[in-house]
Order: structure tokens, then sequence, then C-alpha cells
């Protein structure tokens, strides 16, 4: 029994959680065991209001009595008394009432409810991934000339067949098959169950392993087949195409729960320690374009990246100092448009070169948008947009001009910045939706009631600063809507200054160029 390429794929429909700009997809090989388990239920209360309700069924005790029982303090055993009587559990004087029983008996696990499912194992590292399904859902696919099979994505009647990637041969020294425990099937099921019910991979959130050892009949979990079956899950990796983190890639979950930290990190080790896994170094090429120049200073994809976020991230402290820690978002932010930068530098192809230098400055803008959106939490727009005029362009225009003139900045504003449209800045004062110059007028509306606006200190120490702030916008806009725009690194490096003058100013933090 072993992994070959027509060996069955399942497909989960696997769904990005962000939009991505380049995507791979791709076969990992699993073991499939088919058992008999308990449903897990939602839980509605926490251990410790489950220890108090436990403690309440048998008679009425006092907050003093329940605290030394369960070893916790008179006044946590008070709180907690005092919210299970306002949910309606227990009673004034204590005693579990019939929801409470009720909630109690149901609580983790209803035993009498047991489900045939498939659980899947990861045969490199023989773990289980988070997950239980009832039904298994096999996807159509062809063979084409070399004999590897490719997808439908399509319907019966309209077929779609995509390429994926299948990592075959695979290494069989590295393989391994270890029947997985009844603990090991119980905590998968539990953390599906959880990520199902918030529509995200919560593989990371640890369960209460003392609660598995107090089920009674954990025995009655059961292999319905001794021997798994070999399978691949469809997915795919791919590169967003706006973040607010530093993660370059992302591999979906194959059961169609987003993204998976959890296999990212899985894969991510096997990197670093398998030899067999070249082929995800290939993948990782491809996918964020590696360059091949800098194949001779480090020893793979997954080695370049974590240099370049390392890289990045001393760049960001040694330009802002460590206070720029203080704001995550806009430290991530900035890590994101600096990565971009050190990538471009590598590449040697113009077109690669050039798509990638467009990516700096989209970062760029949307650190400014970051900051600025920070802001607004501080300092609120809403409303300010009511003092523009719907018809007269003109007046909203001398408008903007006259107060930046009031604050200080440089005169007259860019054409562009000032005949923003009024829907856009509503939208950006009200909502906090839209782009870096409607973000930027909302903000200078509000200055006329609030004096504390960090935009006034910008304004003394650079006032041109918003005639800069509209020349990213402009060569983020030719970046977008124009194939003719050709970046130089040394407007893009003046345009990454302009990001830190800005940041610096707003946050006062020093810059060092």
């Amino acid at each position: 029994m072993s992994f070959t390429k027509e060996t069955p794929i399942l497909y989960f429909n696997p769904r990005s959680s962000n939009r991505w700009s380049k995507r791979q997809y791709l076969l990992l090989p699993a073991w499939c065991y088919r058992v008999i388990a308990p449903k897990i239920q939602q839980r509605k209360v926490n251990i410790l209001e489950k220890a108090v309700l436990g403690i309440c069924r048998i008679g009425a005790f006092s907050a003093v009595e329940i605290g030394e029982n369960l070893d916790i303090s008179t006044d946590l055993a008070s709180l907690i008394m005092i919210q299970l009587t306002d949910r309606g559990l227990i009673d004034k004087q204590g005693l579990i009432n019939e929801r409470g029983l009720k909630i109690l008996e149901q609580e983790t696990i209803d035993e009498q409810n047991m489900v045939a499912g498939f659980i899947f194992q990861d045969p490199w590292t023989v773990e289980l991934f988070p997950r239980f399904i009832e039904h298994q859902e096999y996807i159509d696919v062809q063979f084409n000339s070399d004999g590897y099979p490719e997808i439908n994505l399509g319907t019966t009647g309209k077929p779609d067949y995509r390429r994926i990637y299948m990592p075959f041969p695979l290494d069989k020294h590295a393989i391994m098959q270890v029947q997985p425990s009844t603990q090991d099937i119980l905590q998968a099921i539990s953390k599906h169950g959880k990520a199902s019910r918030y529509h995200q991979a919560y593989e990371d959130l640890d369960d209460d392993d003392w609660s598995f050892k107090q089920v009674p009949n954990l025995k009655r979990i059961s292999f319905i087949e001794a021997e798994p079956t070999p399978v691949w899950l469809a997915t795919f990796i791919y590169a967003p195409e706006d973040s607010y983190n530093t993660t370059i890639w992302n591999i979906c979950d194959p059961f169609g729960l987003g993204d998976s930290p959890w296999l990212r990190r899985k894969l991510e080790s096997q990197i670093k320690k398998n030899p067999s896994f070249q082929w995800m170094n290939k993948l990782l090429s491809q996918l964020i374009d590696i360059p091949e120049n800098s194949q001779e200073t480090v020893n793979s994809p997954h080695d370049f990246l974590q240099m370049a976020e390392e890289d990045a991230m001393l760049k960001v402290e040694t330009k802002l100092t460590r206070k720029i820690h203080s704001w995550k978002n806009i430290f991530d932010s900035l890590v994101l448009m600096e990565i971009s930068y050190i990538e471009a530098e590598f590449l040697d192809k113009p077109s690669r070169k050039k798509d990638k230098l467009d990516d700096v400055i989209i970062k760029a803008q949307k650190a400014i948008e970051t900051v600025l959106l920070s802001i607004r939490e501080a300092h609120p727009t809403d409303s300010s947009w009511q003092v523009l005029s719907g018809t007269d362009r003109e007046y909203n225009r001398n408008l903007f001009n006259g107060l930046a003139m009031k604050l200080g900045f440089t005169t007259p504003l860019p054409y562009t910045l000032v005949d923003v449209k009024l829907g856009k800045i509503r939208a950006s004062a009200d909502s906090g939706t839209g782009s870096l110059r409607s973000h930027l007028l909302a903000a200078l509306l509000t200055i006329r009631y609030n004096n504390q606006h960090p935009l006034y200190l910008l304004a003394q120490k650079s006032p041109d600063i918003l005639t800069h702030l509209d020349k990213l916008a402009e060569i983020r806009d030719r970046s977008s809507h124009s194939s003719n725009q050709q970046l130089e690194s040394s407007t893009v490096l003046q345009q990454i200054s302009t990001v830190y003058d800005f940041i610096s100013g707003i946050l006062e933090i020093d810059y060092q160029p």
C-alpha cells in the first residue's frame, strides 16, 4: 500500500482567507482512517463554570465552600455563581435548575451520539489533521501525457481541467504509518468542531486535555478498518495580494476552512529538516519569484524568505527604532514593503523587476493607509465631510487649501489631491473605507475642531509631506492602470523615504534614513 499517481484525490473546495496574486494547486498525501467516534458538542460553559455547576448539582454551597473545593479565590467563585444565576442555570440559593442540568449533561460530549467518519494523518509526521469528515468528496480527474492527474474544477457539461502539483515519487524512507490513539482522534474531532463554528482554522487553540481523560467511554472510539487508505488531499498555496501581516505565502486548509497556519508550519518544518522536500522549495520559487541569483547566498527559497523577512524587520527597526513595535499593524505593513523591495533588488529580468517594484509602491501606500486608519481610531473622522459642498468643487478645493495653509503645509495642494469626489471622502470619513487621498482629506477636515491631531505637529516638521503623499498615490494609480510605467529603484526609494517621513512625524519617533 503506497501513494501512486492513481491514488484517489479528495477535494473539499479549499479556499483562501485572503485574495491571492498567485496560486499553485497542490496534492498532499494522507493516510485516511475510517472510525466511529462521539460527536463533540459546542461548549456552552467554560471549565470553571462546569465545575461549579457540578458542585451545585449536589446541593447549595456558598462561594467560600466552592472556592475551597476548586482551589480558587472566594471572589472568583462568587463571580462565577452570579454569572450562572444571570444565565438562568442556577437559582438564587445556588441550586442547579433543569436548564443547568441539561447543559451539564450535554457538555463537551454527547456520549449517545456516535458517528462514522474519516480522520487524516500526515505520513511524514504521523500527526492527525485537525479535521473529522463524515463524507469523502472525490474529484474528477484526467491524466496527461506524462501520466499525472489533472483535476476538474468545472462542471460535467463544462469541464475545466487544471494541472496540480503532485510530490511524486515520495521518499519511502520518510513515510511512516502509526495508528493514532483515541486521544489524538478526539482532539482532532474537537478542533474541527471549533474551527467549523468560527469559520476559520483554529488549530492552535488548545483543548482541555483533562476533560478527555474524564470521558467515561473513551474506548468506544473504534476503527472500522484497521489499515488506512492512502489518499491525496487537494489544496493550494498562494501569495497574498494584500496583507497586513508578514506572511509572504499561505496554504489553504484542504477541508475548506480558509488558511491553515498549522499546515504551513508543518511544511516549513519539513523544508528545513527533510531533504526530500526540495519540491516545496521549487513551488515557493515559482509562487513568489525567488530569484536564481539568490542561491549564491542562501540554500533554498525558504531560506531566502526567512532572510528577507529578518532583513526587512531589521531595516524598519533601524530606521524608526524599536519604538515602532508599539504599533504592530504599522510595523507589519512596513516589513511587507521592505520585503518586496529586497526581492526586487535580487531580480535581473526587467519584467519581473518591474512587477516587484510596482508591488513595493502598493505596499508603501498600504502602510500610509494603515497609519491613517490608526489615527482615525483616536481622532474619529465621522461626519467631517458635511462641511463640503456636494456641487461646488471649487469651494471644496479652496477649503482644503485654506486648512492646509493654516496648519503650515505647503500650498496650493496638488489638484489631484483636493479634487477627490465627495462620495469617496464621505466613505473614508464615516466607515474607514477608501484609499490614501480620501483618508488624508477626511483627517484634514477633522483638524478644524481638534488641535491635538497628529497632523498639526507633522506640518511643522514636513510642510511638503501632503504633496509627497499625493505623488505616492499618483505613482500607485499608474501602477494599477498602466503597463507602460517603468519604475526605477531610485523613484521607489524616494517613495519609501516619504513613508518613513510621514510615519515618524505622525508617531513622533526618530527616523534614521
